[in-house]
């Protein structure tokens, strides 16, 4: 009876992908640096004549 019996094999699992790494909160003072150099650059820009 035994050999009427299939073996069944264990599909291989596939190795999980990769997790991206969670990037950490920006700091509460990047805002504020990013306009302060936007505004420095506008402000250098017309002091070069770039903006007419």
């Amino acid at each position: 009876m035994s050999e009427n019996v299939i073996k069944f094999r264990r599909p291989e699992k596939k190795p999980e992908p990769e997790q991206k790494k969670p990037r950490p909160p920006m700091p509460g003072w990047a805002p504020m640096a990013g306009l302060v150099v936007v505004a420095v650059l506008i402000y250098l820009g017309q002091q070069s004549g770039v903006f007419g």
